[in-house]
C-alpha cells in the first residue's frame, strides 16, 4: 500500500471529484458526518471550518493505493477496515472525514477527504504530513500482510 496525504483549499471540487458518477466504487465510511452526498457534506464540513478564519487550507486530500495482488484479496468490508484504521492512526477521530473507493484506473484505491479543522476547532497539524501518511500505511500493510 501506498498513502499520500496533502492539506488544500478546495474541498468542494475534492468532494465532487470523488463522488464523480464513473469513478465511484464504495462509499466505505462518513465518519462525524449526517450527509451522504458531496455538496451536503461540503456544507456540514463548511459550518465547523468556518470557525478557524486563519487556517487556509482547510481539509485533506488522502490517497491510498492498494497493490493489484492486493486488491482481489480484499471486501469492501476490509477496504473500510482500512480506511477507519488509517484515519485513527492519523488522529482524525475528532475530524469529519469521508471514504470511498474508486475503480476508474486498473488499480483500485481508496480516497478520503477530511476536514483538518476538528469539533473542538483545532486546526491539524501538517508537518511531515505525507510521510506521516506514506508510514502508517506501511504499518498497516504489514499488519494486515498486505504488499
Amino acid at each position: 500500500m501506498i498513502g499520500k496525504c496533502k492539506a488544500i483549499a478546495h474541498g468542494s471540487t475534492a468532494l465532487g471529484y470523488i463522488f464523480r458518477e464513473g469513478k465511484l466504487g464504495n462509499r466505505l465510511a462518513f465518519h462525524n458526518l449526517c450527509s451522504r452526498e458531496s455538496k451536503a457534506i461540503y456544507e456540514e464540513m463548511k459550518l465547523v471550518s468556518d470557525y478557524n478564519t486563519r487556517c487556509r487550507n482547510k481539509f485533506l486530500r488522502i490517497e491510498i493505493g492498494i497493490a493489484p495482488q492486493d486488491e482481489k484479496k480484499l471486501s469492501a468490508s476490509e477496504f473500510a477496515q482500512i480506511a477507519h484504521l488509517f484515519a485513527k492512526k492519523m488522529g482524525l477521530d475528532n475530524h469529519q472525514w469521508v471514504a470511498v473507493t474508486h475503480k476508474d484506473t486498473d488499480n483500485r484505491h481508496i480516497h478520503i477527504i477530511a476536514n483538518r479543522i476538528s469539533l473542538y476547532g483545532e486546526v491539524y497539524d501538517t508537518t511531515f504530513v505525507s510521510n506521516k501518511a506514506a508510514r502508517i500505511t506501511e504499518e498497516i500493510s504489514r499488519e494486515k500482510g498486505l504488499t
